[in-house]
C-alpha cells in the first residue's frame, strides 16, 4: 500500500513538472514572438529615434527568427501557440515577398548601365572597381565619398580612357564628394551643393545623360548617415529627395542612384521610393546586402545602396564587392522607352 501511494505521488509530481515545463515553454515562445513582432512593427513607425532607426534595418532577421520559432513550436508540439506564430510569419513573409518577385525584362534592349559605388573616402581598390565597370559594360558610374586621389587611381586603372565625361566634386579627406563618370555626354542641371536645400553635406548633382536612345535625368545621392545625433537631418535629407522625385516630370526617364543610407525598413525611404523601381528588387534578388563590408565586425546585412528608376525598364541588376570599401556597388541595365 505504501509503495502504491509513493508511486502515485511520484506520478503526480511528474505530471506537475511536465505541466510547469509546458507553461514555461509557452511563456518563452510568447515572449520571443512579442519581441520579434515588436521589432518588425517598427517598420511602420516613422521616427528619428536612433534605436528605432537601427532596428528598422533588421527586418530580414525578424523573418528568419519567426521561421525558426515556427519550427521550434512544431518540434515542441505547442499547438495552441502555433497559430499566432504562423500568423506573424505569414505577415512578415507577405512584407518580404516583393523583394523576391522578379519583374525584369531580360530580352529588352540594353541601352544604359548605371553603377553606384561608395568608395569609402577614396580608399576603395580602383583596379577592382574598373574591372567591374568593364565586365558589366557600365555607361555611368556614380561615385560617392569621391576624393581627388581616388579619381587619380581610377584614371591610372583606365577610367580616363573608358569614360569621356565627368561631373561633380571630389573632396579630399571627407565623405562629402560625389562624382559622376560617363561614357555618354552629360550636362549639369543642378550642382546639388546647397546643404540647406539638400539637407546633406554631400554633393548631390543632377545631370542629363544623353544616350543614343534619348536623355535620362540622373540624380546622384548621398544623404547623411543616421548616426546618433544626426537622425533628424538624415530624415530631412530623405524628405528633400522625396520632394525632388515628386517634382520631377513623369514623362521623362529618371534614375536616382547612390548611397541612400537607408533601406526599405525605413518609412522615409519607402516614401521616397514610392512610384519608382528599385533595380535589385525588380531582379527578385531578395535579401540584398551592401553594407557593412571591410573592417566591420558585423557581416553585411542591409541594403543602403540603391538604383531607383522611373520611365525605364530594368533589364538586369546586381552587386559587386571590392576591397578597401565598406559598401558593395550596385549596378543595373536599363532599356529606354521606344519613341
Amino acid at each position: 500500500m505504501v509503495t502504491e501511494e509513493a508511486d502515485g505521488a511520484g506520478a503526480l509530481r511528474s505530471v506537475d513538472r511536465g505541466r510547469a515545463l509546458r507553461r514555461w515553454l509557452d511563456i518563452a515562445i510568447g515572449l520571443i514572438l512579442l519581441v520579434l513582432v515588436a521589432v518588425g512593427a517598427l517598420r511602420w513607425v516613422d521616427s528619428t529615434a536612433y534605436p528605432v532607426v537601427v532596428l528598422q534595418t533588421t527586418g530580414p532577421f525578424v523573418v528568419v527568427g519567426l521561421g525558426l520559432l515556427t519550427v521550434a513550436t512544431l518540434l515542441l508540439r505547442r499547438w495552441w501557440m502555433l497559430l499566432p506564430v504562423v500568423a506573424a510569419l505569414a505577415v512578415a513573409a507577405t512584407v518580404a515577398a516583393p523583394a523576391f518577385r522578379e519583374t525584369t525584362s531580360p530580352k529588352a534592349d540594353r541601352d544604359l548601365t548605371v553603377m553606384a559605388a561608395n568608395v569609402w573616402i577614396g580608399s576603395a581598390n580602383a583596379e577592382q572597381l574598373m574591372d567591374a565597370v568593364r565586365y558589366h559594360s557600365v555607361d555611368v558610374l556614380v561615385l560617392t565619398e569621391a576624393t581627388p586621389a581616388m579619381l587619380r587611381r581610377l584614371d591610372e586603372a583606365g577610367a580616363s580612357d573608358y569614360f569621356t565625361g565627368r561631373e561633380g566634386v571630389a573632396r579630399a579627406g571627407t565623405s562629402t564628394g560625389t562624382m559622376v563618370l560617363s561614357r555618354y555626354p552629360v550636362s549639369v542641371r543642378d550642382a546639388g551643393a546647397d546643404p540647406g536645400r539638400e539637407h546633406t553635406t554631400s554633393v548631390q548633382p543632377e545631370l542629363d545623360v544623353t544616350t543614343r536612345r534619348g536623355t535620362v535625368r540622373l540624380k546622384a545621392v548621398h544623404p547623411l548617415a543616421p548616426v546618433q545625433g544626426d537622425t533628424d537631418e538624415w530624415r530631412a535629407g530623405l524628405r528633400a529627395l522625396q520632394t525632388w522625385v515628386r517634382a520631377t516630370a513623369r514623362d521623362e526617364p529618371v534614375v536616382v542612384a547612390g548611397d541612400f543610407n537607408a533601406d526599405f525598413g525605413h518609412p522615409g525611404f519607402r516614401d521616397l521610393a514610392d512610384g519608382l523601381v528599385d533595380a535589385q528588387r525588380a531582379d527578385g534578388q531578395g535579401w540584398v546586402r551592401t553594407w557593412p563590408f571591410a573592417g566591420r565586425r558585423l557581416p553585411a546585412y542591409v541594403q543602403l545602396d540603391h538604383l531607383l528608376s522611373g520611365g525605364l525598364t530594368v533589364v538586369d541588376a546586381g552587386q559587386v564587392a571590392y576591397n578597401h570599401a565598406d559598401h558593395a556597388a550596385v549596378w543595373a541595365t536599363y532599356a529606354l522607352p521606344r519613341r
